[in-house]
C-alpha cells in the first residue's frame, strides 16, 4: 500500500482497535481507506464482526443438563470455525469441504491434483483423507510436478504485465475453458491486482506470500470466488511457486485491463 494506506498485515493487527473505536484519527483513516480497496480484508472484517454471535452460539448449552463451556473454550471453537472456513475469511489454509469431491471418480482433474499436493504437505489432512493419494514434495517444485503434468514443451509461459512474475498455462480444457497454471513470483514482488470471473483455487508450493489478511506457506490452499479481486505479494527472499486452477482467465484492473493482458 502507501504511506497513508496501511498494508494488510497492519490492518489485521489494528482490526480490534478499529472495531472498538480506539484508533487515532490517522490510523482510523488508513484502515478505512484500506478496507474500501481490499476485498479480502473486507471479508476478514465481516468474519470478525460475527465473533460475538458465534461466541453466544458456542456458549449456549446443548441441553438443559449440560453446563455451558468456558469463555476460553467458546473462543477456541469460534477460532476453529474461522480457520475451517465455516465463516468466510478469504483464502483458506485447507481446502473447503466441497473441494474434496474432486478426488471422487469423475471429479475435476485440476482440483484433484491440487488436493493431492496439499495432502503431501499437510499431515492433519492426511490423517483424515489417508496417505494413498498424497503427492509428497521433493526438491524443487518442478521436480515434484513433472510426473503429473504434460511435457514442458507444451507449456506456454507469459511474462507481460505480471510484476516480474511469470505464469505458464500447462493444461487447458478445450471444452470448458478451465486451465491449470504454474506461477512463479520473485521474492518481494506483487502480482498486479486482478479480478476473477470464475473460481480460482491455488496451492502454494514454495516460498511464502501475503494474500489479503492471510499469510500463506507451502502446502496452503487458496480459494477465490467469482468477482473477487486481489494482488498477492511474495515475502522477501525466496521466489514463490504456486499451481493455480482457473475456471476462467483472470482479469487485470487499470491499464493492464485496457491493454487486454491476461495470465491464461
Amino acid at each position: 500500500m502507501t504511506i497513508l494506506i496501511p498494508s494488510c498485515e497492519r490492518v489485521t493487527a489494528l482490526l480490534t482497535e478499529y472495531e472498538e473505536g480506539a484508533l487515532g484519527p490517522l490510523d482510523w483513516l488508513g484502515v478505512k481507506l484500506h478496507l474500501t480497496l481490499c476485498p479480502p480484508c473486507q471479508a476478514l472484517l465481516r468474519a470478525f464482526e460475527q465473533v460475538p454471535i458465534l461466541l453466544r452460539r458456542f456458549q449456549a448449552p446443548p441441553d438443559d443438563a449440560a453446563p455451558p463451556p468456558s469463555a476460553e473454550q467458546a473462543l477456541g471453537a469460534v477460532l476453529a470455525a474461522l480457520r475451517e472456513g465455516r465463516v468466510p475469511t478469504g483464502p483458506q489454509h485447507h481446502p473447503e469441504s466441497e473441494a474434496w469431491r474432486a478426488l471422487e471418480p469423475g471429479g475435476d482433474p485440476f482440483l484433484s491434483l491440487l488436493l493431492r499436493l496439499h495432502l503431501g504437505h499437510c499431515q492433519a489432512c492426511r490423517e483424515v483423507r489417508g496417505e494413498g493419494l498424497a503427492i509428497r514434495p521433493g526438491g524443487h517444485p518442478l521436480d515434484t510436478l513433472r510426473p503429473h503434468l504434460p511435457p514442458e514443451s507444451q507449456w506456454r509461459w507469459a511474462r507481460r504485465g505480471l510484476g516480474g512474475g511469470r505464469v505458464a498455462v500447462v493444461h487447458r480444457d478445450a471444452r470448458t475453458g478451465a486451465s491449470l497454471n504454474l506461477a512463479c513470483l520473485p521474492g518481494g514482488r506483487s502480482v498486479p491486482v486482478h479480478g476473477h470471473d470464475g473460481l480460482e483455487c491455488a496451492l502454494l508450493l514454495r516460498g511464502s506470500l501475503q494474500d489479503g489478511p492471510a499469510h500463506l506457506r507451502p502446502g496452503d490452499w487458496m480459494s477465490h470466488r467469482p468477482g473477487h479481486q486481489h494482488g498477492p505479494k511474495a515475502d522477501p527472499g525466496d521466489e514463490c511457486w504456486a499451481l493455480v486452477a482457473l475456471e476462467r482467465p483472470v482479469r487485470f484492473t487499470g491499464w493492464r485491463r485496457a491493454l487486454g493482458l491476461f495470465t491464461s
